[in-house]
């Protein structure tokens, strides 16, 4: 017992050491629980804080693609459709099924009721739905989704399409696409099913040259080997629409016989100790180059062409928008788009739309930089700004059959003007002759003066044809053309180049020990912008662009003249019509100068109907020979006669004079980024858009062309029919009169 007893017991000591032991336990706890409180708080407060920042988060509103054997797969396939069912078509269901992930929720919603009114549906009306659409995707080829017996049937629609739904409803069951499961003890769950991400089955992209073999005729079609060696294959981001394709290999190939070396988007020959090497851009490259590591396909490049085009969008507006809509939505380890990158491709997809067009493949020097790459492209493809694309165009809007004379002839004054002066008196013309020269007029004064005389008497003695008879015999000329020309203020600012109009700042150099030299030259001011004045435009009343060039100083008139004369150079290329702003101040020069011997063949300067109003009034050479569309018939190919649609004839104007004013008002919505390019971005960029700009007008001008053949077409049928009609009820009348 005492043993016992002592075994039991527990001294004083010891017991005020457990004491401290607990107190210190209880201390600590305390402490972490302060602290843990503490750091809750804290983590709340961040939490609440980061709340009221804008932020960009990855929600997981995907789910993986369905892991399923391929086993499994294939048998589904085999028990379920047709023997001879093609890859294309197993694909499409597939994916149809993975891609509608909304529609397979509501149907398997109706197949588990969850309230007392409601009825479960094996195939529901939303799986019918979504087998009449894959019925109607597939064609011919839905009937491979029947075995062989199913069609021996002759199923109606209804019972069709409720057999390819319960084939899709199994479908959905295998790969896993079923809301509804059961838990570890057997209950019902539904968990709704997400977008699938198709992340796991993305292909492999290879950035490689498109030509199977070397081009040269020497090498006879010798096969290309790889130049890249494994451990040195670049890996670069791939823009293909508008997604991003990180790690895409980038190879080349070379041929060993003539050393050229092939590319994704261009060819570069071998070296050559005689010269630089030289470069040639791919017109059906697949794939270009944008930046050091950045590549992107030709639907990409035509986006940013159209969307500069079409939304007058400068390069860091386009990549702004690219990089909103699209990169945030995908992996952020890609660099976002630069505007450099979106400028590289607007000026690849561009030189290759030009050169494609032109038939040719452009060649220049390998290895240079992008704004060498512009400046040299002009001038190859450029040709000082005459847009080939539009040569031996003709339309209904520009051109139209030669007319001797007019269909009527109103007594009318000969300034009057189709559309104004119908119901009103003709404005008297207010200055007649130039006013007198004072006593102390210059000499350059009375030399302008002199000329304007000049040029009067010639042009009241010449011979002005008011009717300009087109090339072609006298009994069958043809047809009438007339082009609009006009200008946009606006142009490149000079930075890197001495050009010979700007003005010569050179001044002596003055050696530190020699005298302070001071010069009585007097200076208003000692800057000049160094700018371009004008851009000069040349097209047709139909829209399409012919030519443009730019003016350094001013818009004169022997500017303009000789702007008409490299543009059309022969007489059986130059318009029966040119229609300008101040068709008058060029008519005068061209007297005085002698260029009208040259001109007054063929053509005839004209004012456009904007301006003519105010010149008439003023100018006696603009009222007696350039007007736009005379009331009197004397320029009967200017006036036409059209019928409205309830057959009255009217008189129009038979070309649009407006064109070019027309153009500039488009053109403008580029001023505030194309003056603040180099000269050779400008070039391009400008010959570029006005290139693509003729490109859709002549389009737009076919399209109409064919609607309007359509329509014709129709109304030949429609006509043949009634007339049959009409002979069918005749001759039955007949029969019931016999």
């Amino acid at each position: 017992m005492l043993n016992s007893t002592s075994d039991c017991y527990v001294s004083i000591s010891d017991c005020t050491k457990q004491t401290f032991f607990v107190q210190e336990i209880f201390d600590t706890a305390l402490w972490l629980s302060l602290l843990f409180f503490k750091g809750l708080a804290i983590f709340s407060s961040l939490i609440w804080i980061s709340l009221l920042f804008p932020m960009v988060s990855a929600t997981p509103s995907e789910t993986s693609f369905p892991d399923i054997s391929f086993r499994e797969f294939s048998q589904f396939i085999g028990n379920n459709f047709s023997k001879k069912v093609s890859l294309a078509t197993v694909l499409v269901v597939l994916f149809s099924t993975t891609c509608n992930s909304d529609l397979l929720n509501l149907h398997a919603r109706q197949q588990n009721p969850q309230l007392d009114n409601e009825i479960s549906q094996t195939i529901s009306g939303w799986m019918k739905a979504f087998a009449r659409a894959l019925d109607e995707r597939l064609g011919t080829d839905s009937k491979r989704l029947f075995k062989k017996h199913e069609l021996k049937s002759n199923l109606e629609d209804d019972q069709r399409l409720t057999l390819i739904g319960m084939k899709l409803n199994g479908l959905s069951k295998l790969i896993g696409m079923d809301p509804y499961y059961r838990d570890e003890s057997g209950r019902i769950m539904c968990k709704p099913l997400k977008v699938i991400s198709e992340k796991e089955i993305e292909p492999v992209h290879l950035i490689c040259p498109i030509s199977m073999h070397c081009s040269s005729a020497q090498c006879e079609k010798r096969a290309l080997l790889l130049d890249t060696r494994d451990r040195d294959v670049p890996r670069v981001t791939l823009i293909k629409g508008t997604k991003f394709y990180p790690e895409c290999h980038l190879l080349s190939g070379m041929c060993t016989n003539c050393g050229t070396r092939y590319y994704g988007d261009h060819e570069s020959s071998a070296e050559d100790k005689a010269g630089p090497k030289s470069r040639w851009y791919l017109n059906n490259a697949k794939y270009m180059k944008a930046g050091s590591n950045l590549w992107v396909d030709r639907v990409f490049s035509g986006a940013v062409v159209n969307g500069t085009y079409s939304f007058h969008a400068s390069t860091s507006a386009y990549a702004e928008f690219f990089n909103d809509s699209f990169w945030n939505q995908q992996n952020p380890t890609v660099k976002k788009l630069s505007r450099r990158q979106v400028w590289h491709t607007f000026v690849q997809e561009t030189l290759r739309q030009v050169a494609k067009s032109a038939r040719r493949t452009l060649e220049l020097e390998d290895d240079l930089p992008i704004d060498k790459v512009t400046k040299e492209a002009y001038k190859i493809l450029g040709e000082d700004g005459i847009i080939r694309s539009a040569q031996n165009h003709h339309c209904s809007e520009c051109t139209h059959e030669y007319r001797h004379t007019a269909d009527i002839i109103p007594d009318h004054d000969p300034a009057s003007l189709l559309g104004v002066d119908e119901n009103r008196n003709v404005p008297a013309l207010s200055i007649e002759v130039p006013p007198p020269l004072p006593a102390d007029a210059t000499p350059q004064a009375r030399l302008e003066a002199a000329r304007f005389d000049a040029a009067r008497v010639e042009a009241d003695t010449i011979n002005v044809r008011a009717n300009p008879l087109p090339q072609g015999e006298a009994h069958n000329p043809a047809p009438v053309k007339m082009v609009v020309l006009d200008g946009i203020v606006m142009g490149p600012t000079v930075k890197e180049e001495r050009l010979p109009w700007l003005p010569n700042l050179t001044r002596p150099v003055q050696l530190h020990d020699d005298e302070t030299q001071t010069s009585n030259t007097s200076r208003n001011n000692y800057f000049t912008a160094a700018q371009f004045y004008c851009v000069e435009t040349i097209c047709a009343p139909c829209g399409v662009v012919l030519a443009w060039t730019k003016f350094d100083k001013s818009e004169s008139p022997s500017k303009i003249l000789n702007f008409l004369a490299s543009v059309f150079p022969t007489e059986s290329v130059r318009p029966n019509y040119i229609c300008i702003d101040k068709a008058c101040a060029v008519l005068r020069t061209a007297i005085v100068n002698g260029s009208w011997d040259t001109w007054k063949k063929t053509t005839r300067f004209i004012v456009d109907s904007y301006h003519y109003i105010n010149h008439r009034v003023q100018d006696w050479v603009c009222r007696k020979w350039c007007n736009p569309a005379p009331l009197n018939g004397s320029a009967p190919n200017l006036v036409i006669i059209e019928h409205d649609n309830n057959g009255v004839p009217h008189y129009k104007r038979a070309f649009n004079t407006q064109a070019c004013e027309q153009l500039n008002a488009w053109i403008g919505g580029f001023q505030t980024v194309l003056n603040k390019m180099t000269i050779g971005n400008f070039d391009w960029s400008l010959h570029a858009l006005l290139f693509i700009h003729t490109q859709r007008v002549i389009k737009a001008q076919m399209d109409k062309l064919e609607r309007q053949q359509r329509s014709e077409e129709e109304k030949k049928k429609k006509k043949k029919v009634e007339e049959e009609e009409s002979d069918t009820e005749a001759e039955g009348f007949d029969i019931d009169r016999e």
